[in-house]
């Protein structure tokens, strides 16, 4: 299943730019998370907790536009 989630995402960032810089900015805050939590950056926790939160916000964001602009959303569920 998570390949076909990562299939969708290519097929929609092509087709849509602004699926397109939410899927780069999810991505580069993954990054810097990670990278946070491995001990390879350092961040207050105030702010660790703001990259988080907007993470969150931005894959929301990405679910909704999946569930909106995918060629199976006419199917029943």
């Amino acid at each position: 299943m998570a390949n076909d989630v990562e299939q969708l995402d290519q097929q929609l960032a092509q087709e849509n730019g602004r699926f397109h810089s939410l899927l780069e900015r999810h991505r580069s805050l993954d990054e810097q998370i990670d990278g946070i939590e491995d001990g390879r950056g350092h961040v207050e926790d105030l702010e660790l907790s703001r990259l988080k939160r907007e993470r969150l916000y931005i894959k929301q964001q990405m679910e909704f536009m999946r569930r909106r602009l995918s060629p199976r959303n006419g199917s029943a569920d």
